[in-house]
């Protein structure tokens, strides 16, 4: 079995920053199911939220950070983001990202939630795509080896830590293991779980479902967000627009041309995104209709192409001018604020497993991230994994208990519809979306529990992707029907107040839930 310092499993931002890191310290493995550049990293259009500006602190940032968090927010983690910002960003300009200026200074844009403009940017709206090539091709250029098409199946546990990846050739259907001191997760999030999301067809929860298999905890799977605009045109996929479309002073509006976020929150368009995206799903249902609009017609239009080249380019060429024509928008899945529970290391519960990027749940996002904080703590806690790699000697706190649920058990009878991807997108769109009820989320999760039950998956990508799909759909059904409140991005009909005594992590472990 080939043996390597790190095996670290994605080659997104996360991946790709942590590979670079820990080759200074030993060997280095990156498994990707596709190739090196395909993640959700290079989607990525607002920025990277870092407290540069004169009015700005790191203290403001965490204010900013805790209230749009809705009280669940990790206070540690979220000074530890603050903090160690500026170092991470310089990180970035080091390795050859060409961040956009202003008059000479790192220009910086506004989003929602955010006190102050502290988002910085890359290309206009493609900051994503100039990381990830710019990461990627420094790995190619390492002493990195990297095993494209090959999907991690397995984490050896033995005695207690983890030991080893085994991982799916896609090519030829054959399984191999490689061993590992440390092993990192940094696969990405899970937006493929819904029919409507602005992820790549790469974003099926595998690493969750890998640590969870493994025995490692899970946290916060009940809080997902859903960007509030996403362009809607028939037979296009969901396509992103950026939050720095309504920082720039973009506003939406109803079908009859009507500004309505003002009579939802006093922010208006910059309010937290779990508010702007069910204001938008009261406005469709108020009216029947399936959209809203985005409006940004009243600003220049060269400036407009300008700062948002991607999303110009691309609603031209579905005969949309956005500097002269409304943006048809709906909200779209977009970020999993839960996902394997870390500490502020980086640790996973397993000793040697770590978890990293939007894999992994530090705490710093509590129940609604805010804008532009997901690359940030890529950076952040990527970096803080490596260190704590050459520290490993040293015993990290792995934070306040907390008592463990436990998924239902499997249904012993009964019959599920067929499983498929749209039957399972549709399944947590409808029941497990922005608006839950009890009754909804109890039969998503029956039926969720009959496909766990009954799937087995063949030696394949698509099955082995769909095998995870459904757990990890699972432990978001069964977190979001326990917890009996509305709480940032989790808001249910039967429980739409938020309840003080629910101001706690749901944490799933398996055989111990």
């Amino acid at each position: 079995m080939p043996s390597y310092d790190y095996v670290v499993v994605g080659s997104g931002i996360a991946g790709l920053y942590a590979a670079l890191l820990a080759r200074e310290h030993g060997s280095v493995l990156i498994l990707t199911k596709g190739s090196i550049d395909d993640s959700n990293t290079k989607y990525a259009q607002g920025g990277i939220a870092v407290a540069l500006g004169e009015r700005d602190s790191p203290r403001l940032h965490a204010h900013d950070t805790m209230g749009a968090g809705a009280g669940l927010n990790d206070r540690e983690a979220v000074r530890i983001l603050t903090q160690e910002a500026t170092d991470r960003i310089t990180d970035l300009i080091r390795f050859g990202v060409p961040f956009d200026t202003l008059e000479g200074q790192i220009d910086l844009a506004k989003e929602g939630a955010h006190s102050v403009p502290r988002v910085i940017h890359a290309g206009g709206d493609a900051t994503g795509a100039h990381i990830e090539l710019t990461l990627a091709n420094l790995a190619k250029l390492s002493q990195i080896t990297v095993l494209e098409h090959s999907l991690a199946t397995e984490v050896t546990v033995e005695e207690g830590r983890a030991t080893a990846v085994r991982a799916l050739d896609c090519a030829s259907g054959k399984t191999k293991e490689y061993g590992a001191r440390f092993i990192v997760l940094a696969t990405g999030g899970a937006g493929q779980l819904y029919k409507y999301t602005t992820n790549p067809a790469v974003a099926t929860g595998d690493g969750v479902a890998l640590a969870y298999r493994a025995g490692a905890e899970t946290m916060d799977m009940e809080f997902f967000q859903f960007h509030p605009t996403a362009l809607y045109l028939p037979g296009v996929y969901p396509f992103l627009i950026s939050e720095a479309v309504r920082g720039e002073g973009g506003l939406l509006r109803n079908l009859r041309g009507e500004r309505f976020m003002p009579k939802y929150d006093a922010q208006g368009e910059l309010a937290p995104r779990d508010i702007v995206a069910r204001s938008i799903v009261a406005e469709m249902d108020a009216s029947g209709a399936d959209h809203v609009l985005l409006d940004i017609t009243h600003l220049p239009g060269p400036r407009v192409a300008a700062r948002f080249p991607q999303i110009y380019r691309f609603c031209l060429e579905h005969d949309l001018d956005i500097t002269k024509q409304p943006i048809p928008v709906a909200p779209a899945a977009h970020y999993m604020m839960g996902g394997i529970r870390t500490n502020t290391w980086g640790e996973s519960t397993i000793a040697g497993l770590y978890a990293c990027g939007e894999a992994a749940c530090t705490g710093v996002h509590g129940a609604n991230r805010l804008a532009s904080n997901s690359l940030l703590e890529t950076l952040i806690f990527s970096k803080r994994i490596v260190q704590r790699t050459v520290l490993a000697g040293r015993r990290a706190a792995k934070g306040r208990r907390a008592p463990r649920l436990s998924l239902a058990a499997h249904p012993q009878n009964g019959r599920a519809p067929p499983l498929s991807l749209p039957a399972l997108q549709a399944l947590m769109w409808e029941k497990v979306g922005i608006v839950r009820h009890g009754e909804g989320l109890a039969t998503a999760a029956r039926i969720l529990a009959l496909w766990d039950r009954d799937h087995r998956p063949a030696a394949e990508r698509p099955d082995q992707e769909l095998g995870n799909l459904v757990l990890v759909g699972r432990l978001m059904a069964e977190a979001a029907l326990a917890r009996h409140e509305s709480r940032g991005a989790h808001f249910r009909t039967d429980y739409p107040q938020q309840r003080p005594e629910w101001r706690r992590h749901l944490i799933f472990q398996r055989d111990r839930l």
